[in-house]
């Protein structure tokens, strides 16, 4: 058994992807330890309780292994497996939220699509490849804001914290924070090359 591991370790992720696809145990299991230590550090930029991040680092593998012949192999499958945990940790954090303030909440590609004026029921694949790339590119930029401004980024724009949570959380006058975010949007705006207009 431990000759068949360390052959398995050998193989690539495409290979052990046809091979966890088959039904392999093995190849999902050399999966998971390649990347489960990436995909916790990849949920930790979104959450910060360590118990949260376990659970949703399970969550995610579950979900990939149970759609892996979705998986196309022209992209990198640590790509694929860590937009799966992205996805999975929004989906938590937009459930907390929805549990502690009762009310709905939006997400970044709701507002780039607001912001394009894109109604929410046009969809096709093409938009979807569009609004994957402007997401990415607006995480990017929210990590290249000065320390304060990206904190409040993180807090309003991924995690969907309130004016009011932000101001309690980080001990800041509530009108601060307010005029930190707006800050924060026009640079993220200008980065992004969209109007000022937009805000």
């Amino acid at each position: 058994m431990e000759t068949t591991g360390s052959k398995l370790t050998d193989l690539t992720d495409i290979e052990l992807v046809r091979m966890a696809a088959e039904q392999n145990q093995a190849a999902y299991i050399v999966l998971y330890t390649r990347y489960n230590v990436g995909v916790r550090s990849h949920i930790s930029r979104y959450v910060a309780q360590k118990e949260d991040i376990e659970d949703i680092c399970l969550e995610s593998f579950q979900k990939a292994f149970s759609q892996i012949e979705s998986y196309n192999p022209e992209y990198k499958f640590s790509t694929w497996l860590y937009r799966i945990a992205r996805n999975t940790a929004f989906d938590y954090l937009s459930k907390h939220m929805r549990e502690m303030t009762n009310m709905p909440t939006t997400s970044i590609n709701e507002e780039i699509a607001e912001l394009k004026e894109l109604p929410a029921t046009m969809h096709n694949p093409e938009e979807d490849i569009i609004n994957q790339q402007e997401y990415d590119k607006w995480l990017t930029n929210i990590e290249k804001l000065k320390d304060d401004y990206r904190t409040v980024a993180k807090m309003n724009l991924i995690d969907n914290f309130g004016y009011k949570e932000i101001a309690d959380a980080l001990e800041m006058p509530l009108n601060t924070v307010k005029t930190k975010i707006r800050r924060a949007k026009a640079i993220l705006l200008k980065m992004m090359d969209y109007s000022d207009e937009l805000l």
